[in-house]
C-alpha cells in the first residue's frame, strides 16, 4: 500500500522564487557577455581568476548567519573537490567557447547537459533510466545536433570546448546527485569557485596583462554579478520546488539572443531556434520525469548551482 503525500507551497513563495531564478539566470547572462567582452583584451583565465575572487564575496555573505565561514567545510573532502574541479573545468571550457563563438551557440551546446545528467547516472550510479527518458535524451542530442548543423560544417575548436564543457558540467552534477543530501550548498559553491580561481591561475599567470580601473571593474562586476546568480538559485529553490525553477535556466538563451545582436554583432541562424526548441521540449520532459521519479532535479548542471531538492545551506 503506497501513501502519496501532498505538499503545499504557498503561491506567493513559489513566485518569489521564480523572480529569484530569473533574475540568477539572468546575472549569469550578463556576467558571461561581460566576460566575453574583456576576452577581447585579457586571457580569459585571468578573466575568470579575477571573477571567481569577486563571485566569493556575495556567495560567502549567503553563510551569515548559517553557520558563518564553518559552512564552506565539506564532509566528503574528496568528492566535493572533485565536484569543484569539473564545475571549473566547465567553466573555463564554456568562458573560452565565448570568446571564440556566439553566445546563442555556447548555450546551445551546454544545454546538452539534463540529457548528459541522465545517461551518465545510469553508468556511473546504477539509476534505472527507463524508455521514456532515454528516448528524451536520444531526441535531445539530435536538437543539439540541429543547432550546431547536421552536416557539422561549421563545427570547430570553440564547439568541441563548449561540448566538453558540458560533459563535465554534467559529470559534477551526477556527484553532486551522490553527495548533494549531506552536503551545504555553501560548502559546494565556495568549492567550485575556490577550484575556478586554482584552475585558470597557472595560465593567467603566464599571460598576465595589468587592467585599468575601468576594466577591471568590468571583471569585477562580472564576478559579482556571478556569484549573486550562484546565491540567487539557492535562494530560488527555497521558495520554489526544484522542477519549477530548473526550467527558468532556458531564459539565457533569451539574453544570449538580446546580447548577441546588440552587443557583438550576431545574428542567430534559423536552425539554431529550430534545435533550441528540440532542446528544451526534451530538457523539460527529462526534468518532468526525474519529478515523478522523485530524483533530483538538474538545474544548470554545469554552472555550479545547487538545487533544493538535494542541497541544504
Amino acid at each position: 500500500m503506497s501513501t502519496l503525500a501532498i505538499v503545499t507551497v504557498e503561491p506567493g513563495r513559489v513566485a518569489r522564487g521564480i523572480a529569484l531564478a530569473l533574475v540568477a539566470y539572468g546575472a549569469f547572462s550578463t556576467a558571461d557577455a561581460l566576460l566575453k567582452l574583456s576576452s577581447a583584451g585579457f586571457s580569459v583565465f585571468q578573466v575568470a581568476f579575477v571573477m571567481a575572487f569577486f563571485a566569493m564575496l556575495p556567495v560567502l555573505a549567503t553563510t551569515v548567519g548559517r553557520g558563518g565561514l564553518r559552512s564552506v567545510l565539506p564532509r566528503n573532502v574528496k568528492l566535493v573537490a572533485l565536484r569543484g574541479i569539473l564545475a571549473a573545468a566547465c567553466g573555463t571550457l564554456a568562458w573560452n567557447a565565448f570568446a571564440i563563438l556566439p553566445m546563442a551557440e555556447v548555450y546551445a551546446l551546454l544545454f546538452a547537459a539534463p540529457m548528459l545528467v541522465t545517461a551518465f547516472s545510469a553508468v556511473l550510479l546504477g539509476e534505472t533510466v527507463g524508455w521514456r527518458r532515454w528516448s528524451a535524451t536520444i531526441v535531445g542530442f539530435l536538437g543539439v545536433i540541429v543547432m550546431i548543423d547536421p552536416r557539422f560544417s561549421g563545427f570547430g575548436v570553440g564547439h568541441l570546448m563548449a561540448a566538453t564543457g558540458a560533459v563535465a558540467g554534467a559529470l559534477s552534477f551526477v556527484i553532486l546527485k551522490k553527495i548533494g543530501a549531506t552536503e551545504k550548498s555553501a560548502a559546494m559553491l565556495f568549492s567550485v569557485l575556490f577550484w575556478l580561481m586554482a584552475v585558470s591561475f597557472p595560465p593567467a599567470l603566464a599571460n598576465w596583462a595589468w587592467p585599468s580601473a575601468a576594466e577591471l571593474g568590468i571583471m569585477a562586476v562580472a564576478g559579482l554579478l556571478m556569484g549573486v546568480g550562484q546565491a540567487g538559485l539557492v535562494f530560488a529553490t527555497r521558495d520554489a520546488p526544484a522542477v519549477v525553477v530548473a526550467p527558468f535556466q532556458y531564459s539565457q538563451m533569451i539574453w544570449a539572443v538580446v546580447f548577441g545582436v546588440l552587443v557583438f554583432g550576431d545574428v542567430p541562424t534559423a536552425n539554431l531556434f529550430v534545435g533550441l526548441a528540440i532542446v528544451v521540449t526534451a530538457g523539460l520532459f527529462i526534468i518532468y520525469r526525474e519529478t515523478v521519479r522523485a530524483k533530483a532535479v538538474t538545474v544548470g548542471s554545469g554552472r555550479g548551482e545547487v538545487p533544493a531538492r538535494i542541497a541544504r545551506l
